[in-house]
């Protein structure tokens, strides 16, 4: 059995921070408000609590897409668009315009050269899929796996244990972990005993309890940690 690579999508593989951006200035443009800096370091702090609030299973995805931008909006004193409007018109945006993160789109090519490459990923189906077939990522890897479409977001055991029973012959002796997020990809790798690999390029501050087997700054760190691992 090969080695296998559980991979994330937003953010590891793909630039979710600066699509978020573009999505943001556009919204408020198409909707007639006028954009200033500080309103991305606020969406930013409202948008990732409640992704937190939901890995934690404190709230549902449908309280997190009905609540995000009523409690952003507020946040900023807005009150003359409603935030399920401003949420439609972010999310259509989000949907049409994915792109690659600088050289991923190359480590993803020579991943492929060391085991089979799935995609694990936390999100809205549509808005994944939309974006997913824009880049025929599908066309890239073994098998994508969608948090919404699966019925649990990553880390709870069910949306590992799915995963884990729909790629034969899956040993977590022979699987690697690879993502940005802490609280989402390593603590799963963390609780299904996989090795794990913090992408961290932004030097975000560690958790405690969640512990990665080993943390980089670049695609070029994670294949030489896993060449190394291969090659054994």
């Amino acid at each position: 059995m090969p080695y296998v690579f559980l991979v994330d999508a937003d953010d590891t593989l793909l630039d979710f921070h600066g699509v978020s951006e573009e999505g943001l200035r556009a919204s408020f443009k198409e909707v007639g408000l006028a954009w200033k800096e500080e309103y991305l370091t606020v969406y930013r702090k409202v948008n990732t609590a409640l992704w937190e609030m939901l890995e934690r299973r404190e709230i549902t995805r449908s309280e997190l897409m009905n609540d995000r931008f009523s409690r952003y909006l507020a946040a900023l004193g807005i009150t003359e668009v409603s935030g399920e409007s401003m949420n439609k018109v972010y999310v259509r945006y989000l949907s049409t315009m994915p792109r690659y993160l600088p050289g991923a789109k190359e480590f993803l090519d020579e991943l492929k050269k060391l085991g089979k490459v799935y995609v694990v990923t936390n999100g809205t189906a549509f808005v994944q899929e939309s974006r997913f077939k824009i880049l025929n990522l599908q066309a890239e890897v073994e098998d994508i796996f969608i948090s919404e479409k699966i019925g649990f977001d990553k880390p709870a055991k069910g949306y590992t244990d799915y995963v884990i029973s729909h790629i034969e012959g899956f040993s977590p002796e022979k699987a690697v972990w690879i993502g940005d997020s802490l609280s989402a990809d390593i603590k799963a790798a963390n609780d299904a005993g996989i090795l794990s690999i913090w992408f961290n390029p932004r030097g975000q501050a560690r958790k405690e309890g969640i512990a990665p087997n080993y943390e980089v700054d670049s695609f070029s760190e994670i294949l030489q940690i896993l060449k190394r691992i291969v090659d054994k």
